[in-house]
């Protein structure tokens, strides 16, 4: 059962940007998401993504943070999952990230051996329990990655199901089973 995504623009699709790349510094909006510190590239040309036409370097001039609010329901857990690579173009193969919600999660991608057309895009991911009614998720490129840093793609954030959902969700499969099964009965 998917779960919908509660982040807009999670792989930063809503522009409408043609060349290879552009930078967008703090103060600037990518949509939903608010460039906070430092600055970004908004990747379009430039490489494959992992998904869709667009994604984002991390460290534009220098480590840029960006972030993005949404509604949550206090106690309620979420897991945060997200397409990482990096820019192998420079700056050292170890690139840095720094994710969060609720606390920090550091995360490395090593870009050795990849290249624009072989961007290497791992799947990564964290889970939070709300504290509040709205939350916010963080992602921080660390300034050791110099102008090249980690790639960011297809961020999303979906709501655990309650094991209550899970119980409904086999008792409504078991009732329609039941019912399929009496309908093939031949009747005496």
């Amino acid at each position: 059962m998917a779960h919908a995504n509660l982040l807009s623009n999670g792989g930063f699709e809503s522009s409408t940007f043609s060349g290879p790349f552009t930078q967008i510094n703090s103060g600037a909006h990518l949509g939903a998401w608010s460039v906070d510190s430092g600055s970004v590239d908004l990747i379009n040309q430039y490489w494959k993504h992992a998904e869709g036409n667009y994604s984002l370097d991390l460290n534009g001039s220098s480590g840029g943070r960006i972030s993005q609010s949404f509604g949550t329901v206090i106690g309620q857990q979420y897991n945060v999952s997200f397409s990482l690579a990096g820019n192998a173009e420079g700056g050292g193969s170890l690139k840095l990230v720094d994710a969060g919600v609720t606390g920090v999660h550091s995360f490395a991608f090593d870009s050795t051996g990849r290249s624009p057309a072989n961007m290497g895009w791992v799947n990564e991911g964290f889970s939070f329990i709300a504290t509040a009614a709205n939350s916010t998720l963080y992602f921080q490129g660390n300034n050791k990655n110099s102008v090249w840093g980690a790639a960011l793609d297809n961020v999303s954030v979906t709501a655990v199901p309650e094991p209550s959902t899970y119980a409904m969700l086999v008792a409504g499969l078991g009732l329609v089973g039941m019912i399929a099964r009496r309908r093939r009965m031949p009747r005496a």
